[in-house]
């Protein structure tokens, strides 16, 4: 990663290293092997019986230092008593600002849900509403918090680097519009989604990676949709109680906990499924 030192601009401060763009949700670091949905006869996961290999993250300051980072990526969370059916993964935070949810998504093989060109994308997403992030509706964020769609291609020999196209926040998912589970649907068209600024190959665009992916997922991210703001004012990094944080990227609890879940995430054809709510919240996500 590039690094970058933040000076007051009305006394010098001690520099602290730290991102110079925001980071990539996930790693490259292991190629799993896909899944099939044989009940839809589609491409995708249904996470009934385990996570099937998913990914999750948190941003925060794992180590005590005095900067924002990703966590490692672990196995992500499952439960077997939540979803639709039952069976699904899911983050849980409370209100630290240390360890904010972030990221959930899967690597595979390249094109492991097919061709998506054309295609569509649909899961059923949990949400406890009473999310926040630093943002809180400064510099171009609007005050809602998303989980955003991800559909990205890793350079050849470098996991460092990739083409990874994000969903601008008017079709993303707003994790506080409503509570218990929802399936949500995006259309894969050029027009729905923003290049991720960072680390970028320039190997293909988004027609390109729609055939050449290899990593799906949704991760929590407010603000514009410009994830490279930094105008000085408080947009991407902002120095909260001596401390610099992304305030864009990962949400906490407004008060108490707050979880998300993802349950039957696949490609679908080109008619996509209505929004609908299912369901009654389980004990576990009370």
């Amino acid at each position: 990663m590039k690094k970058l030192l933040l000076l007051s601009t009305l006394s010098l401060l001690i520099a602290t290293t730290v991102w110079a763009a925001p980071p990539t949700p996930g790693s490259t670091t292991a190629y799993l092997t896909p899944a099939t949905v044989a009940d839809k006869g589609l491409a995708g996961f249904t996470f009934d019986t385990d996570n099937m290999a998913w990914l999750q993250t948190w941003i925060g300051r794992p180590d005590g230092t005095g900067y924002d980072r990703l966590y490692d990526n672990v196995s992500a969370d499952w439960t077997g008593s939540e979803g639709l059916p039952p069976g699904s993964i899911y983050q849980t935070v409370d209100s630290s600002l240390e360890k904010r949810a972030y990221w959930q998504g899967y690597f595979g093989v390249p094109g492991f849900l097919g061709d998506l060109t054309g295609a569509y994308l649909s899961c059923d997403v949990y949400s406890t509403a009473g999310w926040l992030t630093i943002a809180n509706g400064a510099s171009g964020d609007d005050g809602h918090v998303y989980a955003r769609w991800v559909v990205s291609s890793t350079c050849a020999g470098d996991p460092a680097r990739y083409d990874m196209f994000v969903s601008k926040r008017a079709a993303s998912i707003d994790l506080n519009s409503f509570t218990g589970w929802r399936n949500f649907t995006i259309s894969l068209d050029a027009g729905n989604f923003v290049r991720w600024p960072n680390g970028v190959c320039g190997t293909y665009d988004f027609a390109e990676v729609l055939q050449n992916y290899d990593q799906v997922g949704l991760y929590v991210f407010s603000g514009s949709d410009d994830p490279s703001d930094f105008d000085g004012s408080g947009a991407t990094w902002v120095t909260l109680d001596g401390v610099s944080r992304l305030q864009h990227y990962g949400a906490y609890a407004d008060e108490g906990t707050a979880t998300w879940g993802v349950d039957n995430f696949y490609a679908t054809g080109p008619v996509p499924n209505e929004a609908a709510s299912f369901g009654k919240v389980k004990a576990l996500f009370r």
